[in-house]
């Protein structure tokens, strides 16, 4: 068994035990962010240049087999709540590999990268991971391990928090 057979079972195992834990979102420490910086293989973008709007930060990689079960839902989240800027960024190495995952998986997202220097300052425990940011780039919540994105009392949480709803 090679390592990256060992990372994916590991991160199977971590993710399914988080899971099976948490059912709701944890608060956050109303902390600024970082200028968190990603690619789409063209442009680069940052955290700061979305103003106006809460964001919600969904950490996946391509590699993560819960990730591709649970990204149709983030899209589907998404397109349902337009009022919330939800940014799929991936931790894969090259943006070929994010890119070669949205063509396979015919997914309707844009290939965001996150540069490996954020993921690293940002400490990302395991993918999928979520975080919530208010309006004004602040650490508001997160969520660890495949969100419940069909659930109504999740949606409800999310709305709540990031909107007063």
């Amino acid at each position: 068994m090679n390592i990256k057979h060992i990372k994916h079972a590991l991160a199977i195992v971590l993710l399914a035990c988080c899971s099976l834990a948490q059912a709701e979102i944890d608060a956050g420490d109303n902390q600024p962010l970082p200028d968190l910086r990603w690619s789409d293989g063209k442009t680069e973008h940052s955290l700061y240049a979305i103003d106006g709007k809460p964001k919600i930060l969904h950490f996946w990689a391509a590699w993560c087999i819960p990730c591709r079960e649970e990204m149709p839902e983030v899209i589907e989240w998404r397109k349902q709540h337009p009022d919330i800027e939800v940014l799929a960024l991936s931790l894969d190495e090259r943006i070929a590999q994010t890119e070669h995952f949205i063509k396979k998986f015919g997914l309707d997202m844009p290939p965001l990268l996150l540069h490996e220097q954020d993921s690293r300052a940002l400490g990302v425990p395991v993918v999928p991971y979520t975080l919530f940011v208010s309006e004004d780039n602040r650490f508001v919540g997160s969520y660890l391990g495949v969100a419940p994105w069909g659930d109504p009392g999740y949606t409800e949480q999310v709305r709540e928090l990031l909107l007063g709803e």
